[in-house]
Parts: C-alpha cells; sequence; structure tokens
C-alpha cells in the first residue's frame, strides 16, 4: 500500500511514482509506504536532526518496521536539477533505502546507482 501526503500544497503527479512503488516493492508484499511531498524547510529541520546536516534534503528515507517506511521528497526542486534529480530518481533512490541499499563507498554508490538506472529503465522512464 502507497499514500501520499502533500505538506507543500503543490500539484505532484502520483502515477509514475505508484509504478515505481510497484516494480520496487514487488517482492516485499504488505509493504506501507507514506510518501510525503514537503516545503524546504521541513526538508532541512529533518536533515539536520536526523543527519546532523543544516542544509535541505532532496529525497529522506525513514525505515519504521520491517514492512513500513517513509519517503520525504522535496516539495519544490529547482529547475536546475530537473535533469539530474528528477521526481521519479529521486522516490527510487529514497525506495532503495528503504530496502537496504545505501552509497557510504564507492562500490555501494555503484550497486545503488545502478539498480536506480535499471529500475528506471524497465518502466520506461530513462
Amino acid at each position: 500500500m502507497i499514500e501520499f501526503k502533500n505538506l507543500a500544497k503543490s500539484p505532484k503527479d502520483t502515477k509514475i511514482l505508484k509504478r515505481i512503488y510497484n516494480k520496487t516493492f514487488s517482492a516485499r508484499k504488505n509493504f506501507e509506504l507514506s510518501v510525503v511531498f514537503a516545503p524546504p524547510s521541513f526538508m532541512r529541520r529533518l536533515n539536520r536532526i536526523y543527519r546532523s546536516k543544516n542544509k535541505t534534503a532532496d529525497v529522506l528515507s525513514f525505515l519504521l518496521e520491517k514492512n513500513r517506511g517513509e519517503i520525504f521528497l522535496n516539495a519544490r526542486l529547482p529547475a536546475r536539477q530537473a535533469a539530474e534529480k528528477n521526481l521519479p530518481r529521486l522516490f527510487t533512490h529514497g525506495a532503495l533505502h528503504l530496502l537496504g541499499f545505501n552509497h557510504k563507498t564507492e562500490r555501494s554508490y555503484k550497486i545503488m546507482r545502478r539498480k536506480e538506472l535499471k529500475t528506471l529503465k524497465i518502466l520506461k522512464l530513462k
């Protein structure tokens, strides 16, 4: 199950994100995901509290239980990021974190990035 919350009151097309959710979490039956579109100030606050980084974030993921998580997406990404950091890619990135992927090392970064690109390619979003 996936649900969306829009704290930023900005229109978002969630159909693509539902497709990514279905593909990414297909092996994890009954995974409950809450997706929150948040304003930059809220993203900055979360990033400061949970990652000790005093800057806004594009995407933050929190695994709450084995089969339940949240993805917070910056609702106001600057236009200059549209090519590289688009909403489907950021959502996929956050979803992969919930599945245990990370980018703490160069090797793990490459593995995660390949998985992101593969998912987007399969769904014809890249």
